[in-house]
């Protein structure tokens, strides 16, 4: 059988013989929306709770928007915002980094995309922000129950009402990626990102696991619950509006709009139906990101590891397909990140039992994993040392693997990964 998967902008075509495949996991088959501004301009006049309109007539606005980092279908959100937007005294658009890079060309693209919106609808009083997470014009607004301080972008307070737009997938930590991300981390300090992702070390933060989430027993996730409370901390009194997306490719497959809690609940029902799986672990998996941006660096692809590891057999294998265009991390995540992971396995592991520093909890992880299973080889534009210094297999084709596979144990079989940083993955 011919196996088709994302790798950066292309396809790569692997054979594997149909007595081998054990099948192909990627999100189910969502067909997009025809037309998504109708989609969304219907979401938003049938909201759960107050029109948007309503809310922000004669209000301070704060829209926040994610950043270049997610593969979401930005400019439809923004140009269904926008025009309910007209009514109100000031709004503050945030490009929401958190941490990640903020002179970005695609952050500077988002920013077009508002302008040109605000311009086309008549939009006269915003203004456009790119968070930095290292800036000095900031507002403390205490610590939460966790002791968690929450340390602001000025920029984000004291607003009347704030506007999440949230393309919604699996998160190997934070349980989804949600309305709260965009609040913590989106416009937080480093200070207080690093404190609230101490807690990625927990077992309890991991993917399908939210407070939000409308199973009660689904609700215990400790760093995603201190991003609810720092979010409501950021909020204060102002209303928040939320409209939440799942998408595939940059297209709307799924949209709601309106309250925080109702929205965002029936969004993980959505995407527990249509990506999650529930898998036997297997000894050979391939595992893809889903091509760029979901794998340009190996600090982005690693998502993919974390959200398929439950579906790989101790001492098993994976090949993993990931490009890699930006190589192995935004600069800020180099030495508590790939330079840390460069240690021997057992020491990785040891040296985060003491202070944790940002990005640490990624090391740790993948140390984890590569301390459980056999091997790790990976496909990838990264240099022989670059992989290799990490304790990873680096192979000039994938293919080669597979029949290697196949070779030592004609009945093995293999499963096939794709499109993983929306995925999650449960041991049956």
């Amino acid at each position: 059988m011919n196996i088709s998967v994302n790798y950066g902008s292309k396809k790569l075509e692997l054979h594997i013989p149909e007595a081998n495949f054990g099948g192909k996991i990627e999100p189910k088959q969502l067909h997009p929306i025809s037309d998504e501004m109708q989609e969304l301009g219907r979401v938003l006049d049938k909201p759960h709770g107050k029109k948007l309109a309503e809310l922000v007539r004669k209000k301070s606005v704060c829209v926040l928007v994610e950043d270049h980092t997610r593969n979401a279908p930005h400019q439809a959100m923004i140009n269904s915002i926008v025009p309910r937007l007209i009514g109100a005294a000031q709004v503050q658009f945030i490009i929401t980094t958190g941490t990640h890079v903020v002179d970005h060309p695609t952050n500077h693209a988002i920013v077009e995309i508002i302008r040109k919106a605000a311009k086309h609808s008549k939009l006269a009083k915003y203004d456009i922000l790119i968070h930095d997470c290292h800036a000095n014009d900031v507002v403390n607004l205490g610590k939460t129950s966790r002791g968690t301080p929450v340390i602001i972008d000025s920029a984000a307070a004291g607003h009347d009402v704030y506007v999440s737009l949230s393309d919604m997938k699996a998160h190997y930590f934070a349980g989804y990626s949600n309305v709260v991300k965009n609040f913590l981390p989106g416009v937080c300090s480093f200070k207080t990102v690093e404190a609230n992702h101490s807690m990625a070390l927990d077992p309890r933060s991991t993917f399908g696991i939210h407070p939000f989430h409308p199973d009660p027993t689904r609700r215990d996730n400790p760093l995603a619950d201190d991003m609810r409370e720092a979010m409501e901390m950021i909020a204060k009194k102002g209303k928040i509006f939320v409209l939440a997306v799942v998408s595939s490719s940059r297209k709307v497959t799924w949209a709601s709009a309106g309250e925080v809690e109702p929205v965002t609940a029936a969004a993980m029902e959505y995407l527990d139906e249509t990506a999650s799986f529930r898998i036997t672990p297997c000894p050979r998996i391939i595992v893809s990101p889903g091509g760029y941006p979901e794998d340009k660096s190996l600090y982005n692809a690693q998502r993919a590891i974390e959200l398929t590891k439950n579906a790989v057999a101790d001492k098993g294998e994976i090949l993993f397909l990931a490009e890699c265009r930006e190589g192995v991390a935004p600069e800020e995540a180099i030495e508590n990140f790939y330079n840390k992971l460069k240690a021997p396995l057992d020491d990785v592991i040891a040296s985060i039992s003491g202070t944790y520093h940002l990005y640490e909890h990624k090391a740790y992880k993948f140390a984890e994993l590569m301390e459980r299973v056999g091997r790790i080889r990976m496909f990838t534009e990264l240099d022989k040392n670059t992989v290799e210094s990490v304790h990873l297999e680096k192979v000039d084709d994938p293919q080669s693997v597979i029949d290697e596979w196949i070779s030592a144990d004609p009945r093995v079989k293999i499963l096939v990964f794709d499109q993983s940083n929306k995925i999650a993955v449960y041991a049956d």
